[in-house]
Parts: C-alpha cells; sequence; structure tokens
C-alpha cells in the first residue's frame, strides 16, 4: 500500500492517488491500515466469507475500501453483497478462462485506456468491433469478459469512476437481436451495486442510422440515473468535451496508442502467470451459503433488486 505497484497497461501516478484518497477523505495512511485490519478481521469471523478472503488480494481489499468511500463498515457489507452476488450469477461471474475468449476477441476489442481521464479520475475502457466480424458477438462472454478485466483492474487500479465509449462503426441492425436487456441489467447491478462501480458515462460513437433503437435497448438495461449518462456523440470533437484527447487513442483524434495495439498488449498481459493466479483467485470469490442460515440470506438478499431468483442449498 505504501510502494504503488507499477502496471504499464493501468498508469496511476502518486497525484492519483492522492486526488483518489482526498475526494473520499481517506487521506490519513494510519487510518487506512487500521481500517484494513478492522475488516481482514471480521472477515476471518464469518464463516460464509472464510474460504474466500484466502484469495482476496491486499490490493483489492484497498480498492473496496476505497469504493466504500473509506467506511469499515459500509465496506463489509460491499463485500458480503459482492461475493453473494457472484455466487447468485455464475453465468457471468464464475469458471472463468482465457481460452473461452479466443472467438471474442475475433469479433470486437475492449480494452482499459492506459491513462485516467484528468478531468475525474475516470477509468475509459472501449469497445470496438473488428471490421466484417460482428455475427460471432455474444452478449454473455462479453460480459464475462468484461468482469474479467474490471477483477484485474481491481488488482491495479485507482480511478474514481468509469467511463465506457462504445464504437459502433462497422456494425449493423442485426446487433439488435443479440442485445438481452436482462442480461445489460444482471451486468449493471454487479457492477454499480456489487463492486461498487460509479458509471460516469456512457459514449457512443460512429452512431448507425438505427442507433434510437440501439439506444433504447441498452437503457432497458440501465438504472435511469446511469442511462441518463449515455450520450450519442455526432463527432470525435463533442467526444473530446468529456474525454481527454490526452488519453484517447489516435483513431478517435487523440494521443494515445491505437486499441488494435492496446488490445495486442492486453492479450500478451492477461497471459503471465500473475494474470493467471488473479484470474483462477477472482473465480473463488464467493460465498459458502452453506455457511450462512436460510433465514439471514432470505432476509438480507431475496428482495435485492436483481436477484431474479433464490439460492438453493443442498
Amino acid at each position: 500500500m505504501d510502494t504503488l505497484q507499477y502496471h504499464p497497461l493501468l498508469l496511476i501516478t502518486e497525484d492519483d492517488i492522492k486526488k483518489a484518497r482526498q475526494f473520499y477523505n481517506v487521506e490519513d495512511e494510519t487510518r487506512i491500515k487500521d481500517s484494513l485490519k478492522a475488516i481482514e478481521s471480521w472477515c476471518k469471523k464469518q464463516d460464509h466469507l472464510v474460504e474466500a478472503y484466502q484469495y482476496l488480494h491486499p490490493n483489492m481489499l484497498e480498492r473496496m475500501f476505497l469504493l466504500a468511500r473509506g467506511s469499515v463498515e459500509m465496506t463489509k457489507i460491499k463485500f458480503d453483497k459482492l461475493f453473494t452476488m457472484r455466487g447468485m450469477m455464475p453465468d457471468i461471474c464464475l469458471n472463468k478462462s482465457l481460452q473461452e475468449f479466443d472467438e471474442l476477441s475475433e469479433c470486437l476489442r475492449y480494452v482499459p485506456l492506459p491513462k485516467l481521464n484528468p478531468g475525474d479520475q475516470s477509468r475509459v475502457m472501449v469497445t470496438q468491433v473488428i471490421s466484417g466480424k460482428w455475427e460471432k458477438f455474444n452478449l454473455l462472454s462479453y460480459m464475462r469478459y468484461c468482469f474479467l478485466i474490471g477483477e484485474y483492474r481491481l488488482h491495479y487500479d485507482y480511478s474514481l469512476s468509469d467511463r465506457y465509449i462504445i464504437d459502433l462503426k462497422d456494425i449493423n441492425i442485426s446487433i439488435l437481436a443479440k442485445l438481452n436487456p436482462i442480461i445489460l441489467k444482471r451486468g449493471e447491478i454487479l457492477c454499480t451495486e456489487g463492486f461498487g462501480t460509479k458509471i460516469k458515462g456512457i459514449h457512443i460513437l460512429n452512431a448507425p442510422s438505427f442507433v434510437d433503437k440501439f439506444v433504447s435497448l441498452i437503457k432497458q438495461g440501465l438504472k435511469e440515473k446511469v442511462a441518463n449518462r449515455l450520450h450519442v456523440h455526432n463527432t470525435y470533437e463533442d467526444l473530446h468535451k468529456e474525454i481527454s484527447k490526452e488519453i484517447l487513442p489516435k483513431e478517435y483524434g487523440g494521443e494515445s496508442l491505437t486499441c488494435e495495439k492496446l488490445a495486442e498488449r492486453w492479450k500478451d498481459t492477461l497471459k503471465t502467470k500473475e494474470a493467471e493466479k488473479i484470474i483462477y483467485d477472482s473465480n473463488k470469490l464467493i460465498t459458502d451459503e452453506t455457511k450462512r442460515t436460510t433465514a439471514k440470506f432470505n432476509e438480507e438478499y431475496l428482495g435485492m433488486p436483481g436477484s431474479f431468483r433464490s439460492l438453493t442449498v443442498d
């Protein structure tokens, strides 16, 4: 925690950390350490969390503490909720392997931009279609990959929020049949309520003639607050009002690496032993519901938006 771990694809400066901690009013290093120790001690005493805790990296613990605005009690709730929700959405969260995304990588690129957006300390994620390959797109596979990247980021990143760029160049109206609002809703709930991600904006580029229908489908899977942050940009100059040219890829009028080059580097990064361990450990971050009473689970989670089903405990 004292020494920042460098990552070439997720660049964070000491000033970025300082700004993030100031924003959440958690600047005292001793307070952070004491808070994390208190959270660790609590996790070890929760029968249904003990197993998952063994796979929880200290960096992820600190990031979740930050997303909980420096509150020990809110961090406890977030961890319990996140690990529970991951178990309730195994089709999105569990048993991931890099090999399963080979076909997805042939039809699109999904990459975080290396630098934070200087205006609001947000991390920008770009989805870019590969020309002529859209027919291979699978929404569930895409969602699984997005969360794989998101979980990896929690070990290195220190952003205040996320922004998402969706480039609709080279797609046709058949994409609409592949968008399931229920899967989108579950993903949005896991993202905002489970991980606690603040979605600062969703930015649509190169809008086709059917963009209104596309936006309507997407908004069905989003909370109103998030849906209101979805913007269709007619020009890259309009995008630059929200996201600095300094961090954007060259194809969007920016000064950074192209998405193609970033995707190549991410592919190599995710093949490393370190990344393999992060992916493996992330698959273990679920509650053991055999060690939590059904009454307690029902009280806390069956009324939760997006639970969609009860959890059956054999």
